[in-house]
């Protein structure tokens, strides 16, 4: 088959959009608008900590994630997966899916997925659950050891096919993920 240059434009489309942090199936379409934790250092980064000293001395190893999207068409479910910013591969423990009907609106078509990453057996994300306080503030954290990073991975799914984008196509930076946290302060702004 020849390709005439009225093609050329159509078929560049899915590679155009992927590199815009959109991916459409062409009965949904799910597009990337940011990757936040509840962790922000000094220099006003969103990090991920393995291990965090609060206010009042006591310690966790969770850090709370929120990934925004805008979703449009018939959503069957999103796919949500956090990958190591070194590694090529995901693993099982760093996906979360959300059904369509419990997708969380936060007006129009833009929704958010709020979870926590657990590093209490690994280094984060560990484990991913989906749906905890909604209610969470950012902290300002001093950090210590980086331990790597990592970015979020967005798969929309519909009856007849599925499509999928990352954080960084969508030139949104990797959360920097630090052994060592402590928070300094608590903002008014909730993630």
């Amino acid at each position: 088959m020849k390709i005439t240059a009225r093609l050329l434009p159509l078929l560049a489309l899915p590679a155009l959009l992927a590199a815009c942090g959109t991916a459409s199936t062409g009965e949904g379409t799910v597009k990337f608008n940011d990757l936040k934790t509840e962790y922000k250092d000094a220099a006003g980064n969103y990090v991920a900590c393995d291990n965090v000293t609060k206010q009042d001395s006591s310690t966790t190893k969770i850090t709370t994630v929120a990934v925004y999207y805008t979703a449009t068409g018939t959503i069957s479910s999103v796919n949500i997966g956090l990958k190591g910013s070194t590694t090529s591969t995901y693993d099982n423990n760093y996906t979360a899916t959300v059904q369509g009907s419990n997708l969380q609106s936060i007006g129009g078509n833009d929704f958010k997925t709020v979870f926590t990453a657990d590093a209490s057996s690994a280094l984060l994300p560990q484990a991913i659950v989906v749906n905890p306080n909604p209610n969470v503030f950012i902290k300002n954290v001093t950090t210590s050891n980086k331990v790597g990073s990592f970015y979020a991975k967005l798969t929309v799914n519909t009856p007849n096919g599925t499509a999928s984008t990352t954080s960084t196509s969508a030139l949104l930076p990797a959360i920097s993920v630090y052994q060592n946290c402590t928070v300094t302060g608590t903002t008014a702004t909730q993630l």
